[in-house]
């Protein structure tokens, strides 16, 4: 029953977060439009699904913080997953800023895709974030159970 409080709160916290973030997105968007400001929203945009990600991630990374262990991190799985989803989510507001940089052609296929898949990695970012804190003796107990599996 703990653990069920535990998540349902969770669940509550994220869900009037993602609310607020909807309100705090409709003022920058009318405030951005009445300045003719393109950056501000792009930046939102951009930005607060990587929020959502750590949000989603954050309750087990806190159980596992509790317990006390050793704290590593998983290079790999970041390179492998944070790094392109970290670049997806900076090539949605990066073209808008002083550098120029051109808009991936993989994100202009339609009027919606560049929302859609800069939420989406931001999520995923912002999970694999925190999800690659572990336990070090972890990855090494791992590699040598396979090898004498062999």
């Amino acid at each position: 029953m703990k653990r069920f409080l535990y998540y349902l709160i969770w669940t509550l916290v994220i869900g009037f977060i993602v609310y607020m973030g909807t309100l705090i997105q409709a003022d920058i968007s009318e405030t951005a439009s009445q300045n003719f400001i393109l950056l501000p929203p792009i930046v939102f945009l951009a930005l607060f699904p990587v929020v959502i990600g750590v949000l989603m991630r954050l309750p087990k990374f806190l159980l596992e913080r509790k317990e006390r262990r050793a704290i590593g991190f998983d290079w790999f799985k970041f390179l492998a997953v944070g790094l392109p989803s970290l670049y997806v989510v900076l090539m949605t507001f990066l073209p808008f800023t002083s550098l120029r940089l051109r808009i991936p052609s993989y994100m202009l296929t339609s009027e919606y895709a560049m929302t859609t898949i800069a939420a989406i990695a931001g999520i995923v970012f912002g999970y694999i974030l925190l999800d690659c804190f572990h336990k070090p003796e972890a990855a090494s107990s791992k590699n040598v159970s396979q090898s004498r599996r062999k």
